[in-house]
């Protein structure tokens, strides 16, 4: 038998300009060792090839149809129509699967092409439409073409003859989305820090993608717990009930300083307005550094943000029970598919339902999500993608915590227990309700020209309402406490506008974006914090002894309405293996602030401009190295002692790393090194106290490394990260050269599974994670918080591998903080939180 194989080739920077086409990150001859996916789930391979063997050609694509949703994620397709046999091998490219056919067979024939997110199997079935051809895996990465009126694959015995033929093999890539699914732990594309669909290789700036599946593995609950393995990002104590907030490179990160991105937009949140849903969320992607050239006024810490699950044209159907510590049981749900035969119209329904307690006592953590999606495709040049959630969070607040009690031991009473409820039950509460609705339009003029335009309005409204701790008492059992009782509401509408244009100048290549973007926000607070309220011992509480007394004649909240507008222009420029990237943007802001107690009003508007430059170079062996440099500017409504307004608080971030994309082996490493400078921060005027002055200065500098891989039956995520983060100009000098609050010297951490076929245990994959914390500064006190060393652990089985009848079955059992480690993170010495103690829950779910 005479072989033919064709390696797919290379698709270079000038082919990605001339063909507009999904950039690839394809190397010659890429494709997973035959070492590596033989240890795929080895029992699975097995199973599969005396079932398709004895399959009938008339039930080839039913087989596969199931086969394909089951064992392979949606990945994104673009393939015109046309020669059938080119239009394979850019279907093996992107599936990354082994295609064997006979070449007579794939000669003269044609395809209508294929354009949208599918199964390798649909998308292949899609390309064979009205050629009389049909398709049969033979294993889990490879895939046999013939005519339909063949018996078996080519090769075989058919009757008492053998027919030998040329075949063809074509071998491939994946092919990935900066919005859509990632393959395993690894992603290969993001939009996050370019706005456009931009290699990670190719981006001159740090950013970590945790995709969906690591999600899933890791069984995150909260936004926390999802960018607990991320370089560089700490957890703030107390986050993840009210608001997501996290320190990024030693710079807080939240909703409050519009930090949080949900689809490369900003969330328009008031701040406390809840948490963000994993479930609901295809990938969660940070982008490191100043990035005021994207995204307008942020921390120079960099964003978070948040990608939402889309509609897929292949049919998903996905339903979960999960039950677990603190009485927790949740349903979730997910449905999507096309609306259509054609697949013009898909949709999206995600869901999740949580009634749960919590491991402090009197505190529910009660949870309703919904996200309907819908996706119109009139052609392959244009799509219009609605968006939209709603969602309902119950639970309550727990005050932070004087040190001497939680960090420090409280002699002779010991520390306080961690499951205590330190407000009144009856009175203390959280509940929120927040929704968004949005569209998304992607249309291409051209095959160098492309419009983008999304819009979206936020609305939310919170009830908060709680007792804070003051201390302890001089009986050192007993803490004061006071009243603080909060309702607040945020409404927003954010707009960004952009047209991406290729071309090219002489050797060089480039991708301009020039574009506008909108934000508005309106955010009302009613706080009363004034009134009555009895002292509660915390090693013997009793309830109930007073009923706190709120006076409502005392309003200490505010109004807010910001508006801002930012025109921005970006090129990425590639010369042979150079990338170069440019840009610029001018802000405008304007702020109105009302305070309700005293009375002052503050209007200011602002202005600012804020660059960034980057060059990657592409050396062989996929190895990257690149430097930048990005800017960063925020404002505020408030005036000094004399009533003059504040000048926006600006930052500029230095960063040298090198990334290697190892070939074949479907594995990424980075490593960076940075400085960021912030000027003009607030600090306590020392001529009047009660006002500040912007003479502030603060520091970080470090360094990172992340490893990720899907290599064969290993998935795994590494890293670790050094922070210096400090404040080297204030007007205290107690302050001066103090590391700021909750950002640790060292973080590290690893998680992964490892499928245990080939051990003999089909189906299953057991894995899990450590976390290593260190110890962080306390402003004001002599002592840190103390280092933490945290375990996890995950097993998933897989039913549909040892029995085929079960397939699409899964149960998922999760431990985190295995040894139940007790400890605290503190923001000041009167201010320190527990975190979660051990938490165990198992999960069943189907997929069909």
């Amino acid at each position: 038998m005479i072989h033919r194989t064709v390696h797919t080739p290379v698709c270079t920077a000038s082919q990605r300009v001339r063909d507009r086409k999904p950039a690839m990150t394809q190397r010659p001859g890429t494709r997973s060792s035959p070492t590596l996916q033989s240890a795929w789930p080895l029992a699975a391979l097995l199973l599969m090839v005396p079932a398709v063997a004895r399959a009938a050609p008339g039930d080839a694509q039913a087989t596969l149809a199931s086969g394909g949703q089951s064992t392979h994620v949606p990945i994104w397709f673009d393939i015109p129509a046309g020669d059938l046999g080119t239009a394979i091998q850019a279907w093996g490219q992107a599936s990354r699967l082994r295609l064997v056919a006979a070449t007579e067979v794939i000669e003269a024939k044609r395809t209508e092409g294929i354009r949208g997110l599918l199964d390798p199997g649909t998308a292949l079935s899609r390309l064979l439409a009205g050629t009389s051809l049909i398709h049969r895996f033979t294993d889990t990465d490879t895939v046999a073409v013939f005519r339909a009126d063949w018996s078996a694959v080519p090769g075989e015995p058919t009757g008492e003859a053998t027919v030998t033929l040329e075949q063809l093999s074509v071998e491939g890539t994946a092919l990935e989305r900066a919005n859509g699914p990632v393959r395993g732990y690894v992603a290969t594309r993001s939009a996050s820090g370019t706005k456009t669909d931009t290699p990670i290789l190719e981006t001159p700036q740090s950013i970590s993608v945790v995709p969906q599946r690591q999600l899933r593995d890791q069984g995150a609950q909260t936004f926390t717990d999802a960018l607990s393995y991320v370089p560089g990002v700490s957890a703030a104590p107390g986050s993840g009930v009210s608001r997501d907030r996290v320190f990024v490179r030693g710079f807080e990160v939240s909703q409050g300083n519009s930090g949080l991105l949900r689809d490369g937009m900003k969330l328009t949140s008031g701040g406390y307005d809840g948490t963000q849903e994993p479930y609901g969320l295809e990938r969660l992607e940070v982008l490191k550094g100043a990035a005021s050239i994207l995204y307008g006024q942020l921390s120079p810490g960099g964003v978070v943000n948040a990608v939402s699950k889309r509609p897929l044209t292949v049919p998903l159907r996905e339903m979960g029970l999960t039950v677990g510590s603190f009485g927790r049981k949740e349903i979730v749900a997910d449905f999507s598919g096309p609306l259509t035969e054609d697949g013009e119209w898909s949709y999206r329904l995600t869901g999740m339902f949580r009634d749960s307690g919590s491991f402090i006592d009197f505190t529910p953590d009660n949870k309703r999500y919904i996200a309907p999606a819908i996706t119109w495709q009139p052609s392959s040049a244009t799509s219009v993608t609605l968006l939209s959630y709603y969602q309902e969070i119950d639970t309550a607040h727990q005050a932070p915590l004087p040190a001497r009690g939680t960090l420090l031991d409280n002699p002779p009473f010991g520390r306080f227990a961690v499951n205590r409820f330190y407000g009144e039950p009856g009175f203390d509460k959280y509940r929120s309700r927040s929704g968004a609705i949005g569209y998304f339009v992607d249309h291409a003029f051209s095959d160098t020209v492309r419009l983008r335009h999304a819009l979206r309005y936020y609305q939310a409204g919170v009830d908060w309402d709680y007792l804070m701790v003051q201390g302890l008492r001089p009986d050192e059992q007993s803490v004061n406490r006071r009243i603080s009782v909060r309702n607040e509401n945020a409404t927003g509408v954010t707009s960004d506008t952009s047209l991406e244009v290729r071309f090219a100048t002489g050797a060089a290549e480039h991708t301009l974006l020039t574009g506008i973007d909108y934000y508005r926000a309106f955010l009302g607070s009613d706080r009363f914090q004034t009134g009555t309220v009895g002292p509660l011992n915390v090693y013997n509480p009793i309830y109930g002894l007073t009923t706190p007394q709120v006076n409502y004649a005392v309003n200490s909240g505010s109004k807010s309405l910001i508006n801002q507008v930012g025109i921005y222009a970006q090129d990425q420029i590639k010369i042979d293996r150079f990338v170069i990237l440019l840009g610029g943007r001018q802000d405008f802001a304007r702020t109105q602030n009302l305070a309700y107690r005293s009375g002052e009003r503050v209007e200011q508007n602002d202005s600012a401009f804020s660059g960034r430059a980057g060059l990657v170079y592409l050396a062989d062996y996929g190895v990257a190295p690149y430097v930048s440099y990005s800017q960063s500017f925020s404002t505020f409504a408030q005036t000094d002692r004399n009533g003059n307004p504040f000048q926006p608080t600006t930052g500029e971030q230095y960063e040298g790393g090198v990334r290697w994309q190892i070939p074949d082996a479907d594995t990424l490493i980075t490593g960076a090194v940075y400085q960021i400078n912030q000027k003009n921060a607030l600090v306590p005027d020392p001529v009047n106290t009660g006002f500040q002055t912007q003479t502030g200065e603060v520091r970080s500098q470090g360094f990172e490394v992340e490893g990720r891989t899907n290599y064969g039956p290993l998935q795994l995520v590494a890293s670790y990260s050094y922070t210096d983060a400090r404040t080297t100009k204030t007007t205290e000098p107690a302050n001066l050269d103090q590391r700021i609050a909750s950002v640790p010297y060292h973080l590290a951490s690893g998680f992964g599974t490892y499928d245990m076929g080939m051990f003999g245990l089909p189906g299953l994959r057991l894995g899990g994670g450590v976390r290593y914390v260190g110890s962080a500064n306390i402003p004001g006190a002599d002592f840190d918080t103390k280092a933490a060393t945290l375990f996890d652990l995950v097993a998933i089985y897989d039913f549909g591998v040892a029995a085929p009848e079960l397939s699409g079955w899964r149960a998922q059992i999760n431990v985190r903080n295995l040894t139940g480690k007790i400890y605290a993170g503190c923001a000041a010495e009167s201010q320190c939180s527990y975190y979660e103690p051990r938490n165990i829950f198992g999960t069943i779910a189907y997929r069909w």
